[in-house]
């Protein structure tokens, strides 16, 4: 793809959309894999870390280009507590993860998620964003500094801290709104996957039998 911005819709992941999320965390290429998660990352390991995602807190959105899933921005709190907390909790903190499937990074996804990961954060009153990337994840540490992030070395590695913004009443309205019209389209979604391979099993049924 050229460097232009990529043609993006940015939506809330539900549980339904797990199987997409999965697929474009197992796509990553060993770089962007070793990028997401800070080291080498095998497929199983990459499979037990989506069988416990959504839980209660977490909070996903994917980047869909042309249908397909290839980014996705993860916020979750840093404790139990707060993960059980409610939607408007007391001021706390979260972390913060991105992965881009290779084809599509410097296409301006990152950005567009990070952009709905702040919105979502200064909803749910989380006060400061935290996140370690890598050395030479570069990629990572310019999109922190457009958000005006606080970033420090350790030990190879990159940590940063953003201070999140304060939700009006207009953001936290469109936030509501946003992730009403995001569940509605994810149902759709698996209701059109589920219709799909309802229809593939019985072509190869049909198959088998002539």
């Amino acid at each position: 793809m050229d460097q232009q911005r990529a043609r993006a819709t940015i939506r809330h992941l539900w549980e339904t959309d797990r199987e997409l999320f999965r697929g474009h965390l197992l796509r990553l290429d060993p770089e962007s894999r070793h990028d997401r998660f800070n080291g080498g990352a095998s497929d199983e390991f990459v499979n037990r870390y989506v069988d416990h995602c959504f839980a209660p807190g977490d909070v996903i959105f994917g980047a869909f280009v042309d249908g397909e899933l290839r980014g996705a921005g993860e916020l979750r709190p840093l404790t139990s507590a707060e993960a059980r907390a409610p939607l408007f909790p007391t001021p706390s903190r979260a972390e913060a993860a991105f992965s881009i499937e290779r084809p599509y990074r410097r296409q301006g996804l990152g950005v567009q998620l990070f952009e709905r990961l702040m919105r979502a954060a200064a909803v749910r009153r989380i006060a400061e964003i935290d996140f370690t990337t890598s050395a030479d994840n570069r990629a990572m540490q310019g999109l922190a500094r457009k958000f005006s992030a606080e970033m420090h070395f350790v030990a190879n590695q990159i940590t940063g801290r953003l201070t999140a913004r304060h939700a009006d009443a207009f953001s936290i309205w469109r936030e509501a709104v946003s992730d009403a019209s995001d569940y509605a389209i994810a149902m759709l979604d698996a209701q059109a996957r589920a219709t799909r391979g309802l229809a593939a099993a019985k072509r190869d049924s049909d198959n088998q039998a002539n």
